[in-house]
């Protein structure tokens, strides 16, 4: 787990799963009906059976739900010269409907913010309280600045003080544990790990792609979820752990069930909240996975302890794994951690937003095959240079290029950088953040014309061209971090699992273009569209391509 920018607020969070049909019907009593969709995630194994007390309550507390919403007070304002662009009107009680209305039209309520405050901060009441919006032209000041911190974001927002929601908990340790685990140890063994999550994606590829000659059809980015779960498991656990179906199943929907959970607790007011989330359905598969997820992986952990007792006893070096099981064990350096919960954090940190962008490249690629052409050919080409070297993956400019172009366009949130002042922080416009206040950085800047030509035309050779000029080379390659590249934050809380995602993604897209031909459906949009939610931006869920196999051009890049 890693408290960064990318871990925690800028996740595809599937929410439109369950909440489509707020949308026409924005009634908060309506969150009563969440349940119902969660049955088409169900597929490896069966949850908890609900019993008949816990039906009862359930129903208890739909019926008060609408007299105790307009309770919900979190994130009252404070005297503060930043204005509040959606201010409640009327009898809108706590600001509530103004509130709810945000989650279905934040980007309005943004393009009105900016529209209004150029350059300057403003508020918005939003589905989780009051948010300062801050100008992209702040993002050093924001990047740098000590007293706004991202760790107490996430402890309030994700409540971390209850039951299944321990990974938020650990992701806002004080010592940053996650985040010492993946700068020390992942990053420093990109080159040691390549060539596993080549094998583990061969498989996956085989086993969820198949190797049919004709054209089929897939929902997409369930198909990259699941690879991209095996080929992450597979380096953070080794080949025993990587294929356990139970294990996969958790990774892949502890994501979602959180995020929805969070969202409908916020609705309720902080008091209520202790209450609320025993009953509420993805709060209840939450506290059914933590002790889930210790079950599988508590036995692996006693045995590389008693292993490792076992050689010291003797006078022996104990033997190395080099996986995060390992890694925590030798960064913890005795301190307490939940081993099993800081697997799954890890797991919750790589795996959706990698899977979100590797869809999201794909669609946009399946629509240009002169780009896919071209992108073989700089594939087989470094590979059969170089193999699965670190210089390969750096050789692979057009496909670099090609994946921040994507991220460019759809970042996976409006915002980024969220943060929560430990103190009152002044800013260089003026205005001050008072104690206790959200912030968020706008991404305008990633469509800006003064930065980028035909800014919302997509390019997939425009980072290509940066890199070729010495001025923006360094800001050119997709781990980079600028205020018009914001997909992995910035500053101090920058993801610092950027490098190895570029890898997985670079090692999964080289499978991928190599093995199959792509197309898109007879009734596919000229570009792909996002879901939004809230802040949030995802790649469609439901969006399909047509795949087929290819023959292998000379390069057989499963024996690499």
């Amino acid at each position: 787990m890693n408290t960064s920018d990318s871990f925690i607020y800028n996740f595809p969070i599937n929410l439109n799963y369950s909440f489509q049909f707020l949308k026409e019907t924005p009634n908060m009593t309506s969150l009563a009906v969440v349940e119902p969709t969660l049955q088409a995630q169900r597929e490896s194994f069966s949850l908890p059976i609900h019993d008949a007390t816990y039906l009862l309550v359930r129903g208890s507390v739909a019926l008060v739900l609408g007299v105790i919403l307009f309770m919900n007070i979190h994130g009252d304002s404070k005297v503060s010269s930043i204005p509040l662009i959606n201010q409640a009107k009327g009898l809108d009680i706590a600001n509530w409907g103004w509130r709810w209305r945000f989650a279905f039209y934040a980007e309005e309520l943004l393009q009105k913010g900016m529209a209004l405050y150029k350059d300057r901060p403003f508020k918005l009441m939003t589905d989780s309280g009051e948010i300062i919006v801050l100008p992209s032209n702040l993002v050093s000041t924001i990047g740098s600045e000590g007293r706004l911190l991202l760790r107490e974001s996430v402890a309030e927002d994700f409540h971390a003080h209850l039951p299944g929601f321990e990974v938020f908990a650990a992701a806002a340790r004080y010592d940053q544990l996650g985040q010492s685990v993946v700068r020390k140890r992942l990053t420093r063994s990109l080159n040691k790990i390549t060539e596993p999550l080549s094998q583990e994606v061969s498989f996956a590829t085989e086993l969820r792609l198949g190797n049919g000659k004709e054209w089929k059809k897939v929902y997409i980015y369930k198909e990259i979820l699941d690879i991209v779960a095996r080929s992450s498991s597979r380096v953070f656990l080794g080949p025993e752990i990587c294929r356990n179906e139970d294990w996969l199943d958790i990774t892949k929907r502890y994501t979602s069930e959180a995020f929805i959970g969070s969202a409908i607790l916020r609705a309720f007011p902080n008091w209520f909240r202790n209450v609320a989330h025993w009953v509420i359905p993805q709060c209840r598969n939450l506290r059914w996975m933590a002790p889930k997820a210790r079950e599988i992986i508590t036995p692996f952990i006693e045995e590389r302890r008693r292993l490792r007792a076992e050689s010291l006893a003797k006078g022996e070096e104990p033997e190395k794994f080099d996986d995060a099981i390992d890694w925590f064990e030798d960064e913890s350096n005795g301190a307490p951690y939940d081993a099993a919960i800081a697997q799954l954090g890890l797991s919750m940190a790589a795996i959706h937003t990698t899977s979100d962008l590797l869809t999201e490249t794909l669609l946009r690629l399946a629509r240009r095959p002169e780009l896919v052409e071209e992108l073989r050919s700089e594939v087989i080409q470094e590979l059969r240079k170089d193999g699965w070297k670190k210089t390969s993956l750096y050789n692979m400019k057009l496909l670099d290029s090609v994946i921040k172009e994507s991220q460019r366009l759809r970042p996976i949130s409006m915002v980024s950088m969220v943060r929560k002042a430990v103190e009152d922080v002044p800013l260089p416009t003026g205005e001050v953040i008072p104690k206790g206040h959200r912030t968020v950085v706008l991404t305008d800047q990633h469509r800006s014309a003064e930065l980028f030509t035909n800014p919302d035309v997509f390019d997939g050779h425009r980072f290509v061209r940066q890199r070729a000029c010495p001025e923006s080379e360094n800001t050119a390659h997709f781990v980079s971090t600028t205020s018009s590249s914001l997909g992995f934050g910035h500053g101090k809380h920058a993801c610092p699992g950027r490098f190895f995602a570029a890898n997985e993604l670079k090692v999964i897209l080289c499978h991928l273009l190599v093995k199959y031909d792509w197309k898109v459906g007879p009734n596919a949009p000229a570009e792909p569209e996002p879901l939004k939610y809230s802040f949030a931006l995802q790649a469609d869920p439901w969006a399909q391509l047509y795949l087929k196999r290819r023959d292998r051009d000379g390069l057989d890049i499963d024996a690499i």
